[in-house]
């Protein structure tokens, strides 16, 4: 009996490589801190998100102005990084739409400094 080896590759769905990064010192009103604009007529796959501060933060991400993700707290100096599922929501581009990531501090917080990362694929 042979057992033949497969020469066939999986790879994990979505990929990243196409995204954005930013920062921003905190307020206590949301700001962006990384926006993406997919191209037009092309899907976006969001595969990833990571959000980190030195202060305590809350984020959120949306899409064409609208969440898609609930309010995140995310504590002082611990990187929060965040996987989606294949399809999580359909995010086709149109040169206008974009997607974001907002952050703010808490109430009784402190100004911080932000780092935002999106990452994901276009089909």
């Amino acid at each position: 009996m042979s057992l033949a080896r497969s020469s066939s590759v999986v790879t994990a769905k979505p990929r990243g490589g196409k995204g954005a990064k930013g920062s921003i010192t905190t307020g206590a009103a949301y700001a962006t801190v990384a926006t993406y604009t997919p191209t037009t007529g092309k899907v976006y796959q969001l595969a990833k998100t990571l959000v980190g501060c030195d202060q305590n933060i809350i984020y959120q991400v949306l899409w064409n102005s609208v969440a898609i993700s609930p309010e995140v707290y995310v504590a002082a100096t611990v990187p929060f990084p965040d996987w989606y599922p294949y399809n999580y929501t359909e995010m086709i581009g149109d040169g206008s739409k974009t997607i974001v990531i907002q952050a703010k501090f808490p109430a009784g917080g402190a100004a911080g400094t932000c780092f935002a990362e999106i990452s994901g694929e276009e089909v």
